[in-house]
């Protein structure tokens, strides 16, 4: 395996590399899929639970992994003692731009590191899976690609994933079932963070990817839950909906139990006392995930 780290972009963004090399024992001209995992945290801080764990989940599955770390303030910045009139670097579009810059810089590597460009599949959790929702909207868009300064086909992925993605964020009726952070002039701090101080109705109606479905989505597998105290199952529901209105292939599980933040949802990276991380059940997302990648041709391992 070949591990190491690089910097992304200028605002602090980073991604963390899992790569498989090919072995003359096995297969020397092997080409492994690519899985970018997109962490959560509110776009306050990027959560561990749902960066290193998923990584090696996925390697030991036979797929090059990299974490994407896009630019955040940390959540220390977010304890009421802050300057908050400063713009956070995770203000929309930033992060977007970071997450596809990511990819390009994978798939122009593809070669070197024996990857396969065509099954670049992007994971999104939590704030991550609004991050994963937004690329899949507006990888095909002319503003983002003057943004990135790449060519669209460079960050074009081949496959999302929402795991219990907030395809809601910022300032929605959804926003009510989020955890309420402090309050600051009369905005809370996970908009703050999502948009910065431009929170205007056109930048909310940006991040909020149900209504932005277009037919250039790629091929979307979700999960959630209807115990979700943060992000409802609604949200998953009607993202699903538009995805059937433009003929978009998806796969759709929501399962009965399991509180937020999940993961891989069992043991690994269950991080309550009362181990309500963990569900059988919902662990079985893996399992499917990986079923309907290899049903829909997206990765060539099985």
């Amino acid at each position: 395996m070949k591990y190491f780290k690089k910097n992304i972009g200028v605002n602090g963004a980073e991604a963390t590399f899992y790569l498989q090399e090919p072995n003359k024992e096995i297969d020397i001209n092997r080409k492994s899929p690519v899985m970018i995992i997109v962490p959560g945290g509110a776009y306050m801080w990027t959560s561990w639970r749902e960066e290193e764990p998923i990584a090696l989940e996925f390697l030991g599955k036979g797929f090059s992994c990299v974490v994407a770390q896009y630019a955040t303030e940390g959540l220390e910045f977010f304890d009421g003692k802050h300057d908050y009139s400063k713009e956070p670097v995770s203000a929309f579009p930033n992060p977007l731009v970071d997450l596809a810059k990511t990819i390009a810089y994978v798939r122009e590597h593809a070669d070197k590191w024996s990857l396969d460009a065509n099954s670049i599949n992007v994971i999104g959790f939590s704030a991550g899976g609004n991050l994963t929702a937004q690329l899949g909207v507006y990888w095909n868009t002319d503003w983002l690609e003057k943004l990135v300064q790449k060519p669209r086909v460079d960050y074009q992925p081949n496959s999302i994933c929402l795991s219990y993605g907030a395809p809601h964020m910022a300032m929605t009726p959804e926003v009510d079932h989020y955890k309420k952070t402090k309050e600051m002039g009369g905005s809370n701090l996970i908009d703050y963070a999502t948009l910065g101080n431009d929170q205007s109705e056109k930048r909310i109606k940006l991040v909020n990817m149900v209504d932005t479905v277009t037919k250039d989505v790629p091929p979307t597998f979700i999960w959630h839950t209807m115990e979700d105290p943060y992000v409802p199952v609604a949200s998953a529901l009607k993202f699903a909906a538009q995805l059937e209105e433009k003929m978009v292939p998806f796969e759709l599980h929501i399962y009965q139990k399991g509180k937020h933040g999940l993961a891989l949802a069992d043991l690994r990276t269950d991080s309550k006392k009362d181990r309500s991380q963990s569900n059988e059940q919902a662990a079985s997302w893996k399992r499917l995930y990986l079923g309907w990648l290899t049903e829909n041709k997206l990765i060539h391992l099985f």
